[in-house]
């Protein structure tokens, strides 16, 4: 990092991130889709927390805090037996993810796209 007041050379690369909420609560982001996909993905909480490299009690304090959000289950689980239990998404769940991943869809090129024709303005 420059010393302050100095200007770095490095380029200027633009971000963004969308998020859906209800009443200031998040309902979906990327991080929370991503756990809802490794859960679709690995078909259990366990799992998908491992995948991510998150505590398992972190993983189900977010999708409890997103259920509370949607205002829907988005989880059907199924005890353990001799296989084990299992955890899938509910059709609510799997809808919006879907939904999520549509409207994300192409925001980032768009953002870039729109940056890169202001770049001028933002360069030093």
């Amino acid at each position: 990092m420059p010393p302050p007041g100095e200007a770095s050379h490095a380029p200027l690369r633009i971000r963004s991130k969308v998020w859906v909420e209800r009443d200031g609560a998040v309902v979906i982001s990327d991080y929370l889709a991503q756990l809802l996909a490794a859960v679709e993905t690995h078909g259990s909480v366990a799992a998908a927390a491992q995948s991510l490299d998150l505590p398992y009690a972190t993983a189900w304090k977010k999708l409890r805090a997103m259920e509370a959000a949607a205002g829907a289950a988005l989880l059907e689980s199924d005890s353990g037996g001799v296989g084990g239990g299992a955890t899938c998404l509910t059709p609510t769940a799997a809808e919006m993810l879907s939904a999520f991943r549509r409207v994300g869809a192409g925001l980032s090129d768009e953002v870039e796209r729109r940056f890169n024709a202001a770049r001028s303005r933002f360069d030093a």
